[in-house]
């Protein structure tokens, strides 16, 4: 679970997109100068693939909460991370189940637990501190070794950051927009031994995009059009203001070999993703979309001399490749900033085809209490760039977004501390700086 809270910065921006502020909060906010307070809610996505956060054993004092505690992320059709905890056989508490942007997720599920045998039915209803809402209702069937998932999902989110296309878009450019999404979903998946899972999924999806419900920004619809018609190419924002349907599927494959048994990280952890995507007809509404989709997350945690320190790596990509001069819908594009993805920027500050990020933690222990209990200090470099831009095919503004540049590479420094109160669980305080603005993050977890 992540926490942050937003903080007015100097451009008389309340928050960035992984929380909207409470009256006091600005206040404490603005307390804090050029060091506003950021909460990145759910990014805890990519820290906890594989389910390792809840799934985990608490170490000593913590088997009754993990008794209760169970993880319910799935790693397609996107990685995310929702976790269970159990208030009555049939009613679980959640936390989590958001993409990034939209704040603490919250809910309740309702369940039949082990009532039938080989099959439990959920129905699930989600908020968040951003009021962003979500509700699912669907069948799990198998075991932990195959498992079977078929799942309908309603998604509301009323203002995500968007800056424009490309790697040089202005942050004085903001401004938010909203969309409402509803999916049918199937996946499969086998877990082998030794930490291995690989599967397959499918999904049809009718997403709507409309003007983002925060009036502190001004109206998308004044910078952007989605009317491919248009005279400025610039202006084009496939799948705004209209509904795009689309069928995907694809093949994904988890490899989790992390220890954290004693002290710091340590092992590796990849994960693959390979899906094509396409638009399906919806009346009169724009249905040339179609691309297939490469996703790629490496890490690698060594331990240095001892358990004591050690140094945290990671490269993660995201490819799509249009089909045919199909477009993508723009909040389907993959983009840079955010806790994990690029600390320091604000959500989604970038957006483009494809991204390549990189991060590198030198992590010490200061003070071991137990071998999983301690304080840690550490220092990171995060770097990423976007690139592509299909919307054109002769526009030079287009094109300019097209290639892979060094120029074009985003870099953000800091440090922080945490403290790890059990084998899976520690709290994370971050301090992050950019050519653009400085963020500081909290969080409940053990980084990526």
């Amino acid at each position: 679970m992540v926490m942050a809270i937003g903080g007015r910065s100097a451009n008389a921006q309340t928050a960035n997109a992984g929380g909207g502020l409470p009256s006091s909060s600005q206040q404490l906010a603005q307390l804090a100068g050029n060091w506003p307070l950021i909460v990145p809610g759910e990014e805890a996505a990519d820290e906890a693939a594989g389910g390792q956060a809840a799934a985990q054993s608490s170490g000593n004092g913590g088997s009754k909460f993990s008794e209760r505690a169970s993880s319910r992320s799935r790693n397609a059709p996107r990685r995310d991370n929702l976790q269970a905890f159990k208030v009555i056989k049939y009613v679980r508490g959640l936390v989590g189940g958001y993409e990034q942007g939209a704040g603490i997720g919250l809910g309740v599920e309702f369940t039949t637990a082990d009532a039938i045998k080989g099959v439990e039915l959920y129905a699930r209803a989600l908020t968040s501190s951003r009021l962003y809402r979500q509700g699912e209702v669907g069948a799990i069937i198998g075991n932990e070794t195959n498992r079977a998932q078929i799942w309908f999902n309603y998604l509301r989110r009323t203002r995500d950051n968007f800056f424009g296309i490309g790697p040089q878009t202005l942050r004085s450019a903001r401004t938010t927009f909203s969309v409402e999404a509803r999916s049918y979903n199937a996946s499969f998946a086998h877990n082998f031994a030794m930490g291995f899972e690989a599967g397959v999924y499918a999904r049809v999806s009718n997403t709507g995009s409309f003007r983002g419900e925060d009036d502190e920004f001004p109206d998308i619809n004044l910078s952007f059009t989605g009317d491919p018609t248009g005279a400025d190419p610039t202006r084009y924002l496939p799948g705004l203001n209209s509904n795009a349907k689309l069928f995907s599927y694809g093949a994904f494959a988890e490899l989790d070999k992390r220890d954290n048994e004693r002290g710091l990280t340590r092992g590796a952890y990849l994960y693959g993703r390979l899906a094509s995507v396409d638009g399906l007809k919806n009346g009169n509404a724009f249905s040339n979309y179609g691309w297939i989709e490469t996703e790629l997350d490496g890490r690698v945690y060594i331990p240095i001399f001892s358990h004591k320190t050690s140094l945290a790596l990671r490269g993660y990509t995201e490819l799509k490749e249009t089909k045919s001069g199909g477009q993508i819908p723009f909040y389907e594009l993959s983009f840079l900033g955010g806790r994990s993805h690029l600390r320091g920027f604000d959500n989604f500050r970038f957006r483009g085809e494809n991204f390549a990020f990189f991060s590198g933690e030198f992590r010490q222990t200061v003070w071991e209490q137990e071998e999983h209990k301690g304080v840690d200090v550490f220092v990171f470099t995060d770097a990423g760039q976007v690139w592509g831009d299909n919307r054109s095919k002769t526009d030079p503004r287009i094109r300019a977004n097209d290639p892979f540049q060094s120029e074009n590479w985003r870099i953000g420094v800091g440090g922080g501390a945490q403290y790890r109160f059990n084998r899976s669980t520690a709290v994370r305080f971050e301090l992050a700086s950019t050519n653009e603005r400085n963020h500081f993050y909290f969080s409940v977890s053990r980084g990526f």
